[in-house]
């Protein structure tokens, strides 16, 4: 299983932003599969997003290794 690299985590907002934008262009046109596909999307974000969190108090408490992906 891959770790966020805390490095990343502005691109992950910055994907966050653009799939919400897609998700209200989805409800706005009824385009039903991608609106259940951002919505799908934003909760595996929002995991990603948890888990660099994580890291974060990881690091916070000096555990080696945090910002690699492995």
């Amino acid at each position: 299983m891959l770790r966020p690299d805390l490095f990343q985590e502005p691109r992950l907002l910055e994907i966050e932003t653009n799939t919400r934008r897609r998700l209200g262009e989805a409800q706005r046109m009824q385009w039903l599969g991608e609106v259940v596909g951002s919505q799908e999307s934003l909760r595996h974000i929002a995991d990603k997003k948890q888990q660099a969190e994580r890291r974060r108090a990881q690091a916070g408490r000096g555990e080696d290794g945090v910002t690699a992906l492995g």
